[in-house]
């Protein structure tokens, strides 16, 4: 295939994570990388092995906006910037892959929605974590009723390093653990308590204790943090009938399904409370999984969504409702706890 017969693809930022879609963007056959832009000149030698020769290099935005060869805009910038460029570049009738979150106010989300579609536009969020081998597992053993009725869901995801300025570890961080959870249940929390401090920073929360409430009273509970020492990205779903957890530090085994659990014995139907429980012991499964680079996944889908219309699990919608969960937790961290309603 020509390259002019190519999805042509702008990406601008190039600082911690732009490389990495830079690189992913170049293996995919079906598109070409025509501009990479970034305020920085110097971010450019770190994809100057990356990129075609022909691929042009720019500090202007403006420039990929404008042009007629780039058919699809990759924004890869802080959080803060997203808003302005995603909406440039929807007006300016390109297709987007924008790194998670899509913006930092749900308000933003819903007219970004809302543009790409009456735009006839594909608008994709970067959550990688739903193309991850491992989590489909989950989900397909959940579906399978391998684990029975869902109880809760927890996540931990903590870390030193790399803190953040431009934004809090609840919308850098608890994002992908509030998509994996939405995905997994199919739906969005009706409530939101969260607390939160800031050992590292007066102007924003460093760590951060998130309890969801979705329907059918499945809980959810995600702890964030910058402060921990001990790195950790553990994934726990827990069912009647299994527990099956994601651990995405360990390479060899990245989830196991525990068996054991407890069952229910009703001895008196009538005397309500009169039962009792009984411990039941199972086998520890490993099961098989073709492990993959989820970023590799999705930048192949986003390209499958511009050029076939095939399935976007990641779009502006499903932004949207994880956008209205954080800013509902955010909401709660500043009332100290107390629940809040997640807009629908």
């Amino acid at each position: 295939m020509d390259a002019s017969d190519k999805l042509g693809v702008g990406i601008i930022g190039l600082g911690h994570w732009g490389p990495n879609l830079v690189r992913n963007f170049s293996m995919n056959s079906e598109c070409f990388i025509r501009c990479v832009c970034d305020l920085k000149e110097s971010n450019f030698k770190r994809v100057e092995n990356l990129i075609p020769a022909e691929c042009k290099k720019t500090t202007y935005a403006e420039e990929l906006f404008q042009s007629p060869d780039i058919d699809a805009i990759v924004v890869a910038t802080s959080s803060s910037t997203h808003y302005p460029l995603v909406k440039k570049a929807l007006q300016a009738g390109k297709h987007v892959f924008c790194e998670k979150p899509l913006t930092l106010d749900y308000r933003h989300d819903q007219e970004l929605c809302e543009l790409a579609e009456r735009s006839k536009l594909k608008l994709m969020v970067g959550y990688t974590f739903l193309f991850n081998s491992a989590i489909h597992k989950i989900k397909e053993m959940a579906e399978q009723n391998h684990m029975g009725q869902l109880y809760y869901l927890t996540a931990t995801r903590t870390h030193m390093g790399l803190v953040r300025e431009d934004t809090s570890v609840v919308w850098d961080l608890a994002p992908h653990d509030v998509a994996i959870m939405n995905y997994l249940l199919k739906s969005v929390p009706e409530r939101v308590s969260a607390i939160a401090s800031s050992p590292l920073s007066l102007s924003h929360p460093d760590v951060a204790f998130i309890n969801l409430f979705y329907p059918n009273e499945i809980l959810g509970q995600i702890h964030v943090s910058w402060v921990d020492s001990n790195k950790e990205r553990i994934f726990r779903v827990i069912g009647s009938k299994a527990r099956a957890i994601f651990n995405d530090l360990e390479m060899l085994e990245p989830v196991r399904l525990f068996e054991k659990g407890i069952d229910v014995e009703i001895q008196d139907e009538i005397n309500y409370g009169n039962f009792k429980f009984l411990l039941r012991d199972g086998d520890i499964i490993s099961p098989k999984i073709q492990m993959n680079e989820p970023l590799r996944v999705i930048v192949d889908s986003f390209v499958r969504v511009v050029l076939e219309d095939a399935e976007n699990i990641t779009d502006g919608t499903f932004s949207l409702g994880i956008s209205r969960t954080i800013v509902a937790a955010l909401k709660s961290i500043e009332n100290f706890g107390a629940p809040e309603k997640v807009k629908s």
